[in-house]
């Protein structure tokens, strides 16, 4: 399970929403399902994403129950500009290629 989340600060906030953010991913990585949890910015101060794995289906759904991300919820909506776009996607396999950078799709995997 693949969550991509695009969040969408309001000026002046950058810093109470980084470390609402920072909290998150602490919690988040502790998860026994949860495969990594990244948020990622393009250096603007406003605009972040949020890229987070999980093993299962339950595990994703059981995140929206830990104590971390309810006080996140609790916390980061006046600090957004305009609600969250998030997407799940569920995946059914995963290849690493053996070239971290393979010139054509045959050598995936």
């Amino acid at each position: 399970m693949l969550l991509l989340a695009e969040l969408h600060g309001r000026a002046g906030l950058a810093d109470e929403l980084r470390s609402v953010l920072a909290e998150l991913v602490r919690g988040t990585l502790a998860e026994p399902d949860c495969v990594d949890y990244r948020v990622l910015t393009d250096g603007a101060p406003t605009e972040y994403v949020l890229l987070g794995a999980w093993s299962t289906e339950v595990g994703l759904r059981a995140h929206y129950e830990t104590s971390h991300y309810r006080r996140y919820r609790d916390q980061v909506g006046p600090l957004l500009a305009r609600p969250s776009d998030v997407v799940v996607h569920h995946v059914s396999q995963t290849i690493h290629a053996h070239d971290p950078s393979p010139p054509d799709p045959g050598l995936l995997g």
